[in-house]
């Protein structure tokens, strides 16, 4: 248990990244697990089952799920159209489980929340600046580096799935910047899973090192050139590249950066788990022929 109970222990909430979590269940578990008219519910499998054994392992006060919706109104398009353009549309019946799950978090007394503006990661962002004023320690259930840089002490990411957490001291290790410096660190280098461009010849090894001299890319533009001075190979293509390229950098900060004010909404807002609701539960196991001995586990938790 992350957060075993005491006297002195702070107040944590547990803010999860859906998404990752139902493309898991997506991946992982069989397309054969299909709902009362046939449809593909794997994706709700592997999702619920995540939520229950979380609940079961943590038995959570506060608790909330943020989703990625339709980016109608995209923020980060808006500065960049083609962010995220490389990515081929999710499959249909995967589209339609994202549905399914939010309205599991409802029947579960979990707070869910989405934006057609902001991302699933801003929405962590937010809550997690707003409850840290509040005395929160917070846990950010994620497979994504970018969200380590939500970290300061006494926060925790989590992934759950490879058993991995990291505490804020962590951070530097794994990836080489501290949690302050991870946008930057994207930023430099780009995301190609984002579509996000970064400076050529720059990996995150790379942008670490430079993040280490001169802290921030802000720091590094006033600074380009100084970085032929470097003791590493290649130092002064480096410069000339940075140089070439520097007008980027503001562009790709704030691509990276994740909000942490955005405005959304969720149908609950009070952030402490409620427990199941046994009727709105039962009539979603119908609908997704769950076994009587899940329906129980679940039952079991109220």
């Amino acid at each position: 248990m992350i957060n075993p109970p005491g006297p002195t222990r702070k107040k944590r909430i547990y803010l999860i990244d859906s998404s990752i979590y139902i493309f898991r269940g997506w991946h992982v578990y069989s397309d054969e697990i299909v709902d009362c008219e046939g449809q593909p519910s794997n994706a709700v499998y592997g999702f619920t089952e995540f939520l229950r054994e979380l609940l079961v392992l943590e038995q959570p006060e506060y608790i909330a799920c943020a989703f990625d919706a339709r980016q109608t109104h995209s923020y980060r398009r808006e500065i960049y159209p083609e962010y995220k353009a490389n990515r081929p549309p999710a499959p249909i019946a995967l589209k339609n489980q994202f549905k399914h799950c939010r309205n599991f978090c409802r029947a579960a007394g979990i707070a869910d929340f989405s934006s057609n503006r902001f991302e699933g990661d801003d929405i962590i962002g937010t809550l997690a600046t707003r409850l840290r004023k509040d005395g929160f320690a917070i846990t950010i259930l994620s497979a994504d580096k970018d969200l380590a840089q939500l970290l300061r002490p006494g926060d925790i990411w989590w992934d759950y799935a490879r058993n991995k957490i990291l505490h804020y001291k962590d951070v530097e290790k794994n990836f080489g910047v501290k949690p302050e410096l991870i946008a930057d660190m994207l930023a430099l280098a780009g995301d190609k899973v984002d579509n996000i461009p970064g400076i050529p010849g720059i990996g995150y090894t790379l942008a670490a090192k430079l993040l280490k001299k001169y802290p921030g890319v802000e720091s590094i533009m006033e600074n380009i050139d100084k970085i032929s001075a470097m003791k590493f190979r290649g130092a002064a293509r480096i410069q000339a590249l940075v140089d070439e390229h520097q007008h980027i950098l503001p562009m790709t900060k704030q691509l990276t950066t994740i909000v942490t004010d955005a405005e959304f909404k969720g149908p609950k807002q009070d952030l402490r788990w409620s427990g199941i609701n046994k009727l709105s539960m039962q009539t979603i196991f119908e609908q997704f022929n769950a076994a009587p001995a899940r329906c129980q586990r679940w039952f079991d938790l109220a």
